[in-house]
This record gives C-alpha cells, sequence and structure tokens, in this order.
C-alpha cells in the first residue's frame, strides 16, 4: 500500500511540475535596466502637413497575461491590428500593411496553439479600408514594414504593386522561416514589390544606424532586431502632436516597456526569434521613454495606445 501510494504520489509530480514551470514563466519579472541616461534624439523642425493616422483592420480579444509576463491572469485586452498613415508632402506612407480582406485565409495557417486562444474578428480590410476613405494603391508612396509576420504583411494582398521596404535580413527571413509563410503566398499570387531598406545613414540619437526616409527628419526608420532579425523602429515626427516610435512587436502592449517585461515563455516561444535581444530591446526602450516622456511608443497591437491617435478620415 505504502509503495502504491508513494507511485501515485511520484506520478502527480511528475504531472504537477511541467505545470508548476509553466506558470513560474507568468509570474512578475520585471528587466533588469542599466544605469545611465540614453543620448538624447534630435529635434528637427516640424515639417508642414505631416500627419499620422491610424487605419483599423481587424481584432483579436485575448488576455494581457499573454502579451506580458507578470500581468492579472484574467485581465482582457484587444490586440489592435493596425495600418498606420503617414501623410508627407512627398508621399503616403503605411507603416505595416494590417489584414487583408482574406485575413481569416491568413489566419488559418498559423500555429495551432496561436488559432485556438486567438480568434480573429475582420474589421475591414486594408484595400477596402483605404477605398472607403478615398485612396488606392496609386495614392500610396509604400509601406514601411516593422517586419514580416502574418499579421503585418497580410494586408499586401490588397496593395498589389505598392513598393514594400524591408531590410535585407528580413526579407531573408520570411523568404526562409516558417513565420513567413503567409508573405511567401501573397508574394507566389502576384509578386510584392520589395524594395531593400537599408539603415546606412547615421546615428539618431541613441540609435547606431537610421534611414531618414523623406530627408527631413519627419519619418526615421531604425534598427531594432530581436523579434525577428530585421524588425525595425519606425520615428515619426506630426506636424501636430506628439512624435511617435512605432516598435512592431518587440512589445505587444506598453507595459511591456512601461514596466519593462518580456512577454511570458509560452508566446515567446511562439514569435520571438531572439529573445535576449528582445529583452535588451526592452530595456532599452524603457530608457528611452524616460529621456522623452514626450514621445509615445506605439506596440503594434495595443488597442490602448492605438486609441490615442485618431481614425484615417474619409477624402
Amino acid at each position: 500500500m505504502h509503495a502504491r501510494r508513494r507511485w501515485l504520489f511520484s506520478l502527480l509530480g511528475l504531472c504537477l511540475a511541467p505545470l508548476l514551470a509553466l506558470a513560474w514563466t507568468f509570474v512578475p519579472r520585471p528587466l533588469t535596466v542599466p544605469d545611465g541616461e540614453l543620448m538624447a534624439l534630435p529635434e528637427p523642425a516640424r515639417v508642414a502637413g505631416v500627419r499620422l493616422w491610424r487605419l483599423p483592420t481587424a481584432k483579436i480579444e485575448t488576455l494581457l497575461a499573454l502579451s506580458v509576463r507578470g500581468a492579472p491572469p484574467t485581465a482582457p485586452v484587444t490586440s489592435a491590428l493596425t495600418a498606420f498613415v503617414v501623410e508627407h508632402p512627398q508621399g503616403t506612407v503605411l507603416i505595416d500593411a494590417g489584414i487583408a480582406t482574406e485575413g481569416h485565409e491568413h489566419m488559418a495557417v498559423q500555429p495551432a496553439l496561436m488559432r485556438a486562444v486567438a480568434k480573429l474578428d475582420l474589421v475591414e480590410g486594408t484595400g477596402a479600408a483605404l477605398a472607403a476613405r478615398g485612396l488606392g494603391t496609386e495614392d500610396l508612396w509604400g509601406v514601411l514594414l516593422t517586419h514580416g509576420h502574418w499579421d503585418h504583411v497580410s494586408g499586401l494582398a490588397d496593395l498589389a504593386g505598392v513598393t514594400t521596404w524591408m531590410p535585407s535580413e528580413e526579407l531573408a527571413h520570411v523568404r526562409t522561416h516558417e513565420s513567413g509563410e503567409v508573405f511567401r503566398a501573397i508574394d507566389a499570387e502576384s509578386p510584392v514589390a520589395v524594395r531593400e531598406l537599408r539603415l546606412d545613414g547615421p546615428a539618431h540619437g541613441p540609435f547606431s544606424r537610421s534611414w531618414d526616409v523623406f530627408g527631413d527628419g519627419a519619418v526615421v526608420v531604425v534598427p531594432m532586431p530581436g523579434h525577428t532579425p530585421g524588425s525595425v523602429g519606425v520615428l515619426v515626427r506630426p506636424e501636430v502632436g506628439a512624435p511617435a516610435l512605432f516598435i512592431g512587436d518587440t512589445a505587444w502592449v506598453r507595459e511591456g516597456v512601461d514596466w519593462p517585461s518580456e512577454k511570458p515563455w509560452l508566446s515567446r516561444r511562439l514569435v520571438d526569434a531572439d529573445p535576449a535581444g528582445v529583452r535588451e530591446q526592452l530595456a532599452f526602450l524603457h530608457r528611452l521613454q524616460a529621456r522623452h516622456p514626450e514621445l509615445t511608443l506605439v506596440p503594434a497591437h495595443d488597442a490602448r495606445v492605438h486609441a490615442t491617435m485618431a481614425v484615417l478620415p474619409a477624402r
């Protein structure tokens, strides 16, 4: 009897150990932030006519705890799948492509675990959303992708022929890695007009390299590797309002930078190519926010932050 009881306890321990280990990865554990103040960002003159808008395309209702380690286990959060629109005198730019009309088909090829915890609510495909506001593909200067995951490239299916800018590291990643399946499918259907995004410009404040898209400081691309090898951030300085730094999926929600804290193990196992690199970026962004409290850091999927920006109006 005693031997059987010991066997049962051992079996119970074997079953519980993985669950306890998984639960530990959701426990609060803020990242270590290096001491010292970062170099300030330069302050170029505001350019007349530069405006920043959001273009909602889809959303997913999920739990905050799946987005950032240490969040309350039952707190809900809306994960927004959004394209952002920058109007500049030299052209209109999308930051990320949003979700295409066939977004459900793109969601269907994602890992089973992701599909189990996330149900896509398609609001309006990128092409239809632009058309409803009087914009066609011919009106776009290009798309700046923060990275090449499906929920950032899906809308390219609606944007045939529009120039899409990606670093060579990111293009190689989406052409070979399993996470690039949707990009490859879109490219096979109608070749994406990719141009290499080269971060060969000078340092931009604390960022070691940059690309000043229009040469006036209004739209500046900076390196932000970690989530994927070629992830970038996009700094936008509108004529009116706070400057914004779009950080892609380095953090899914603002708490990732504010605390700072990484995604829980389960989530980062699914999506982060270099978790250590992501942790480094989060600590850096935390320091950047302290250095520039006027700067709005925009995680790609935090609907609460997106709500601070106006929706692109009809023309």
